[in-house]
């Protein structure tokens, strides 16, 4: 990991000099394609006036980060690999691109280059074995921008494709029934208890990071457990201002890329003072003359 982010501070590097020395956080926005003049918003934290420290836009530099947690069918795989593959040969040149798998504990396939060949061939050569690992992986690819981002002054977001099924994790999450006689059980009337509990930390952790994350998963499932975990992750997304689709068929799968990672390239990223006495979960309004911008608007505190 230490590779990737003396990497990816030296390409962000390229692209500016480290923010100023101002205790702030970063909300992911977005206006129509049309639309200009959302860095000349004003900020409202917790009801009070804040302070713009810095302003990107969609003509910025970005860091991508693509984590692959693929363990299932190979056609779908393919699919996904296929339709990355194209829309990642599409960047601007100022976009630098990164891949990271899921599987056992996230780790590096190929540092943040901007050439997309080198990201694409990693992914291609990536494993498809083994155990899902997209709920381990998700806050520690946060982290890691985190990390970035504390260095740099470029855009980042997290993309991760996944195949992922509840019942494939390491861990069980299925709740077993844990008393068979005992009408009251609740993991009777509750089967998908753990994996809202699982979710809701997850998406409680990543509302403490600034990086927009965004997940693509390839098979969307309709059994109660999975739907519960698919509930999850779209609200884990969401805390970061990112978003989550769930393909119904393999033909979805080019579009559903294709949409992610035009969200990504399209959002400003717009770092906000923020004051030392904040509450642990905060709110902050958004507001630019003449605009609706989209926006996130929830923060948790940083983890310590």
């Amino acid at each position: 990991m230490r590779r990737l982010l003396i990497a990816a501070t030296l390409a962000a590097t390229l692209h500016g000099a480290p923010p100023e020395a101002i205790p702030s956080r970063r909300t992911a926005a977005w206006v129509a394609a049309s639309e200009t003049g959302l860095c000349a918003a004003s900020v409202k934290v917790e009801g009070k006036p804040s302070k713009v420290v810095h302003c990107l836009t969609p003509q910025d530099g970005l860091m991508l980060l693509v984590v692959a947690d693929l363990t299932g069918d190979l056609m779908l795989i393919n699919e996904s690999r296929d339709a990355l593959a194209a829309e990642l040969a599409k960047l601007p040149p100022n976009t630098w691109t990164a891949a990271l798998s899921a599987q056992d504990g996230l780790h590096v396939l190929s540092d943040p280059s901007a050439e997309s060949a080198a990201t694409v061939a990693a992914l291609r050569k990536a494993r498809t074995t083994g155990a899902a690992g997209l709920l381990e992986a998700m806050e520690p690819a946060s982290q890691l921008a985190a990390s970035i981002l504390a260095k740099s002054k470029v855009r980042i977001a997290i993309l991760h494709i996944t195949d992922s099924n509840i019942y494939e994790y390491r861990e069980d999450y299925t709740n077993p029934v844990i008393n068979y006689s005992d009408s009251r059980d609740l993991s009777r009337r509750f089967p998908d208890a753990l994996i809202r509990e699982r979710t809701s930390k997850l998406a409680s952790a990543l509302a403490g990071y600034d990086a927009p994350v965004f997940v693509v998963h390839l098979a969307y499932l309709r059994d109660r457990l999975n739907e519960a975990y698919q509930i999850g992750l779209r609200q884990a997304t969401e805390a970061t201002g990112g978003t989550a689709v769930f393909c119904r068929s393999q033909a979805e799968i080019p579009s559903a890329i294709s949409g992610a990672i035009a969200r990504i390239l399209a959002h400003h990223a717009i770092d906000f003072a923020v004051p030392k006495d904040l509450p642990r979960q905060f709110s902050i309004e958004l507001a630019a003359p003449d605009l609706s911008p989209e926006y996130r608007s929830r923060f948790s505190s940083r983890p310590k």
